[in-house]
């Protein structure tokens, strides 16, 4: 979803141009997706479990495919984007940050934080190609033609990837000879069950909405930088080509961030590591109000932007395996990540209207300074998990 998520902003021009769509339209389709990931996440977490986080995300990424080739094909109506998005929105439930941490999550224990980031980096590497790549495609083809390259970056490079590479930890038990598989159930008599609190006892402490709290917050003011980046930038007076570089620069500082994070995340408290992220991300808002053509200013607004949020979903992961253990996580970070989505896909049009409205984006800037703030004071505040979790 990054990937398709980081065009957004690239493509926001030409519809209004071609259709007439206001960004708020535009701006609905991370919306919709944020929606489907929080309502489809018990759905996502259930099929999780029991079929494995490889053949989900292979089956998502399959039926990626032709969603992306649905909404290529949308026009006119704005009711044809929204159906086109819809129908994405539920198979990439399927490719979402959910998928990834439930693998990991299953396959490390002390190093985890770092293990975290280093998959969730995706998300950063999607944003340091695709807008750059999307800008070419719109110059040559249109906005159409975004996602056509996308999705046949889909079947050309993820897939495969997934096919050949990509294992969970019940692949890597299923594929061991028959003396090590009589060796691993002897070994695992002594080896006690998942622990931790199930889905129930974990929404009946205060950490869990305080975290989900934090998630819709955070993710409202990361959904309103990320996705706006782009026009953001060209209204400050930055040429497309240097919007987009500095688009691509935000997701190589989000890599580093993720990076940075997950060692922090092995030798740190959690809660500490969260809220400097969010730091990150105010200080962003308050760069963003004085870009006023200043490319060095801008590409500071990336990288701290990518800084910030490459801590903020690797730390809810990780934190959600520390604070209720592994015995439901699948369904309680699917919940939290659903509560970031949504947040996520809300903001965009929500800036969208504001931003039409003001004419400017400068009064939102304000806003999500303030929004950064309170949240830095509940991410101090989580202190240690629930008593009653006893996780690894």
């Amino acid at each position: 979803m990054a990937g398709v998520a980081s065009v957004t902003g690239v493509v926001m021009e030409p519809l209004q141009h071609e259709f007439g769509w206001p960004r708020a339209v535009v701006a609905v389709n991370v919306f919709l997706c944020s929606a489907m990931a929080l309502l489809l996440a018990p759905v996502g977490g259930a099929l999780t479990s029991r079929l494995g986080a490889r053949k989900v995300a292979i089956g998502g990424t399959i039926g990626a495919i032709p969603g992306l080739l649905l909404i290529s094909l949308s026009g006119g109506s704005p009711w044809t984007w929204y159906a086109a998005w819809t129908a994405f929105a539920v198979v990439n439930v399927a490719i979402g940050p959910m998928v990834w941490s439930v693998a990991v999550s299953g396959l490390f224990e002390h190093a985890r934080g770092f293990a975290l980031a280093v998959t969730l980096s995706g998300g950063g590497l999607a944003h340091l190609l695709f807008p750059s790549l999307a800008v070419l495609m719109e110059a040559h083809y249109g906005w159409r033609g975004v996602y056509i390259a996308i999705a046949a970056v889909f079947l050309i490079v993820l897939l495969p990837v997934l096919l050949f590479l990509f294992r969970a930890r019940e692949d890597l038990a299923a594929t061991q000879p028959v003396e090590a598989i009589a060796v691993d159930k002897a070994a695992r008599v002594q080896e006690p069950l998942a622990t931790g609190l199930s889905l129930k006892q974990a929404l009946g402490t205060r950490h869990f909405w305080q975290l989900a709290l934090l998630a819709l917050v955070v993710a409202f003011v990361e959904g309103t930088l990320t996705v706006h980046l782009f026009p953001i930038l060209k209204e400050e007076g930055l040429s497309g080509a240097t919007a987009a570089g500095i688009a691509s620069a935000m997701g190589l500082s989000l890599i580093v961030g993720r990076l940075v994070t997950g060692i922090l995340l092995d030798r740190l408290p959690s809660s500490h590591v969260f809220a400097a992220s969010i730091l990150f991300l105010l200080f962003c808002c308050f760069m963003a109000r004085v870009v006023a053509g200043n490319a060095t200013i801008g590409i500071a607004v990336g990288i701290l932007l990518g800084l910030g949020s490459g801590g903020t979903t690797g730390t809810l992961a990780y934190m959600t395996g520390r604070y209720f253990g592994l015995r439901a996580y699948a369904a309680i970070f699917g919940m939290l990540i659903g509560i970031f989505a949504l947040g996520y896909g809300i903001a965009p049009s929500v800036a969208g209207y504001a931003r039409d409205a003001a004419t400017s984006y400068a009064p939102l800037f304000l806003y999500l300074a303030f929004a950064c703030a309170v949240s830095t004071v509940l991410a101090f505040t989580l202190g240690k998990g629930p008593r009653n979790a006893n996780v690894s």
